[in-house]
Formats: C-alpha cells, structure tokens, sequence
C-alpha cells in the first residue's frame, strides 16, 4: 500500500521541481540563451519523462490528475535556484524509476 502512495508522489515531485524550467521554453519573455542552456534541456528531459510515466502506469483520469498536482506544486518552487530543482527533480524520477516494477 505504501508503494501505491509513494510513486505518483515521486512523480507528481519530479514534475513540480522540472517545470517552471521546462516552461520557460514556450516562454517569448525568455532569452535564446536561457531555452537552449544544458540545464534547460535536462528540466525538459525530466518533466516529459514524468508525463509520460504518469500516463503509462495509471488510468488516464489518475494520469491527469498527477500531472495536474505536479504543475500546480510548481508555483510553490518557482523562486528556488533552478539547479537545485533540476537536480532534485532528476533524483525523485530517479527513486520513482527504482521502485516502479518492470513490466514487460
């Protein structure tokens, strides 16, 4: 049971620390600079394999509704320093990736 609460809550975190970053890229107020930087593509790497996982494992509703919760923490971290969130974000899909079952 405790598995079952851990994991969309990992990914709901993954999603949440990687968007703001991920978000920038769609942003016309953003610099060239800021939505090619190495850090930016890592965010984006994350928060699109997090989607992905949130869809892949669950029911759609249950899919959106992680998502959902992953882009509203976001507004939470939004002043953070982005290296931090991208790291953290990266070792919550990480944790998430080591405790979802392989299923083939």
């Amino acid at each position: 049971m405790e598995l079952d609460v851990i994991s969309p809550g990992l990914l709901i975190l993954a999603i949440s620390l990687s968007w703001n970053r991920f978000a920038c890229i769609f942003s016309s107020a953003s610099s060239v600079a800021l939505a090619a930087a190495p850090l930016t593509t890592a965010a984006t790497a994350i928060s699109l394999s997090a989607l992905g996982l949130a869809f892949a494992g669950n029911t759609p509703w249950f899919g959106f509704l992680i998502v959902l919760a992953g882009v509203l923490a976001s507004s939470i971290v939004k002043r953070q320093p982005a290296a931090i969130t991208v790291a953290l974000s990266a070792i919550s899909l990480a944790a998430y990736l080591s405790f979802s079952p392989v299923q083939m």
